[in-house]
């Protein structure tokens, strides 16, 4: 699951800010932006994971 920062930080990319403005914005350095960018990418990449794992299974997912 996602964090509020990196919910917030993925949105401020939807807008078009560079890593740099959101970490002025959000009173962070650019690293730290970075690297809440990089869970987020991480995070999805294993959610993935995890639903190939769960077809090649078999098994059924209700929502």
């Amino acid at each position: 699951m996602l964090t509020e920062r990196e919910i917030e930080i993925i949105k401020l990319r939807k807008k078009g800010l560079k890593q740099k403005k959101i970490a002025e914005k959000l009173n962070l350095s650019q690293p730290a932006v970075s690297k809440f960018e990089n869970n987020v990418k991480k995070k999805i990449k294993d959610s993935w994971n995890t639903i190939e794992i769960i077809r090649k299974l078999g098994v059924k997912i209700e929502t």
